[in-house]
């Protein structure tokens, strides 16, 4: 599959959590979130907001305010946005939804995710079966009305934990779960996120070979995934 020649820009709430199995096709500038914040991201081609281990609306850190109207600007502009995991729950911010505590205990772990019609009638059906790498404690709630119709928000996939696991706009895309993760750095992910690890009692040598199991399997597809949606939106022929 080739690399994009897009101008890409990847926003890091953490730095292990970074494009991950998309980095060699997207081949992205990093801007960390709360150190730099240039106007590159409304000007760049397409901007993706990554993971971080925070709450959406958490007043601790007045940035990820900032990160919302960014993003609302560039939806406004027509102006791609893939949100990953909090980058998700910030897209469906900036697009008038909620982000609220999930009922029940964080879901961390890997699983598949039921597609939705329009799912399955989209990119994400290069997901189709394939289990995915879960890690939040919150949800979405997607916005209705009309406003929500003309901009084309629609639910793309969900499962028992959670009922809105992907969404789409006219030209942004938000996935709860994460299909960018790279096994070679997963070590990363177990030890900067150690205090849910534990605090959840987590299995961390069962979570480690899962992963190991199925994150190579998943990368194929997922890229495949991002390729199929910027296609979509245009950014790519």
């Amino acid at each position: 599959m080739a690399d994009t020649d897009l101008s890409t820009i990847v926003l890091r709430h953490v730095s292990f959590e970074d494009a991950g199995s998309w980095e060699t096709l997207l081949q992205p500038t990093y801007v960390d979130a709360g150190v730099d914040f240039p106007p590159g991201p409304l000007e760049a081609d397409l901007l993706v907001v990554m993971g971080g281990p925070v709450n959406a609306e958490d007043g601790d850190y007045p940035y990820l305010a900032d990160e919302i109207e960014l993003i609302r600007s560039r939806h406004a502009a027509g102006r791609p946005v893939l949100g990953v995991c909090l980058g998700a729950q910030l897209l469906a911010l900036a697009l008038g939804g909620r982000v609220v505590p999930a009922v029940g205990p964080m879901q961390i772990g890997w699983s598949p995710v039921t597609l939705t019609d329009a799912g399955a009638s989209g990119p994400l059906r290069a997901l189709e079966g394939q289990p995915v790498l879960h890690w939040h404690g919150d949800r979405i709630e997607l916005p209705d009305g009309a406003a929500a119709a003309a901009a084309g928000i629609q639910r793309l996939a969900y499962d028992d934990d959670t009922p809105v696991q992907a969404f789409r706009s006219n030209h942004a895309l938000g996935l709860q779960f994460h299909p960018e993760i790279n096994p070679g750095t997963f070590e990363r992910w177990l030890l900067g996120h150690h205090t849910d690890l534990e605090h959840h009692g987590v299995d961390v040598d069962g979570l480690r070979t899962q992963t190991a199991e199925f994150a190579p399997r998943l990368a194929g597809p997922s890229r495949k995934m991002v390729v199929d949606w910027l296609r979509m939106v245009g950014l790519i022929d």
